[in-house]
């Protein structure tokens, strides 16, 4: 019984201990438009009206190999700001996650954007 127990821990450990391990590679994309947008937050209601204040956050369309990846950035705080180098057909360094893209900034931290669409590219342009 004992033995069992160490076999299914041991196994358990080596399967975590791989998902760790098993983290995407960078890919190169282009920035195609980057946005710094506005919108209200509610905070609160007295009794039927809503108090709101506005809240600031960026919005990004990369291009990673003929696929548009369309990203949003809530900041902690009012004042932090994206790298003023990033500007639109810039080349950027990014990881690709299931609902994340990890944008690199030049002093090797990351971005994370919560990715709200994937679109083929050349199929957009057509449609334009």
């Amino acid at each position: 019984m004992l033995r069992r127990i160490a076999i299914s821990l041991s196994v358990f450990l080596v399967a975590v201990s791989a998902s760790y391990a098993a983290q995407r590679e960078y890919v190169s994309g282009t920035i195609l438009e980057l946005r710094q947008q506005e919108r209200d937050r509610v905070q609160l209601y007295i009794v039927n009206t809503a108090i709101v204040t506005p809240e600031s956050y960026y919005t990004i369309a990369i291009d990673v190999n003929g696929t548009r990846f369309e990203g949003e950035f809530l900041p902690h705080n009012p004042h932090e700001m994206l790298p003023t180098f990033w500007k639109a057909e810039e080349n950027v360094s990014l990881r690709l996650d299931k609902h994340f893209m990890y944008v690199k900034r030049e002093d090797g931290s990351e971005v994370k954007f919560l990715i709200l669409n994937k679109s083929a590219l050349h199929a957009e342009r057509t449609n334009h």
